[in-house]
């Protein structure tokens, strides 16, 4: 029988074209290591660095310049700042399996629907302890993404949940969703046992369980599936064209 532990768990938010500097990027990072440091202390310890590692602790008053260092360059080794940074952040002094990371593609205005994204991550390697996999670390975890990311949606979910996901497709089943406060307001959420959170920003919040989501619970799987049937409208939303506000 196949394990939701056998893979991982992960965030990932996403929104539109947004041209942003290095010191915006730097600070929303910032601010997202701030509040995931206040969830649990598996948190305390990070380490980033574009070209060799660093204590995140010695370089976050200046961490514009490891953003700076991840700008995307051409085939030619050129600048190329339509496609933005790249730039992360991994926990350390833990043990493998219960150690995050936290990735972040931004300041991208490629001509894309959501062509920007943060995803937070247990370790790929590794199955995840279970005592980190839960809602207490992950429901608040992705409402530090919204808070310092501002994205359109995010989701989180374990991998094995959304392995047979078609490409292209941003809505789908998921343990919890979130999505901002215009794309709420074109959704009907779906009734009880699904938990529904209207949030002070206008956004809206779906989880499917409080437990750790298990693709081998029934209950789980018939929650997520709710959620799919309720936001599934959303894919056909001419994104390309569509701009927020």
């Amino acid at each position: 029988m196949t394990s939701v532990f056998d893979q991982g768990f992960s965030i990932q938010a996403h929104w539109e074209r947004r041209a942003e500097t290095p010191d915006a990027l730097a600070a929303r990072f910032v601010r997202t290591i701030d509040r995931l440091q206040e969830i649990d202390s598996v948190f305390a310890l990070w380490t980033c660095g574009s070209k060799r590692p660093k204590k995140f602790e010695t370089v976050r008053d200046h961490f514009a310049e490891e953003v700076a260092a991840g700008l995307t360059k051409d085939d030619w080794g050129e600048p190329d700042s339509i496609n933005g940074y790249w730039f992360s952040a991994f926990t350390r002094d833990q043990p493998r399996n219960c150690t995050f990371e936290v990735s972040v593609h931004a300041g991208s205005t490629y001509p894309w629907p959501f062509p920007n994204d943060i995803t937070f991550s247990t370790n790929l390697s590794v199955s995840p302890d279970s005592a980190i996999a839960t809602y207490r670390i992950f429901k608040p975890a992705l409402l530090a993404m919204v808070e310092a990311w501002e994205p359109v949606c995010a989701k989180s979910y374990p991998d094995l949940l959304i392995a047979s996901v078609p490409g292209g497709i941003y809505f789908h089943q998921t343990w919890i969703q979130y999505l901002c406060p215009w794309l709420a307001s074109l959704v009907t959420p779906p009734p009880a046992p699904v938990i529904v959170e209207h949030l002070p920003n206008g956004g809206l919040l779906m989880s499917a369980t409080q437990e750790t989501f298990d693709i081998e619970n029934p209950a789980h799987m018939a929650a997520a599936r709710s959620i799919a049937a309720a936001i599934a409208p959303l894919n056909a939303l001419p994104w390309a064209e569509r701009a927020r506000g």
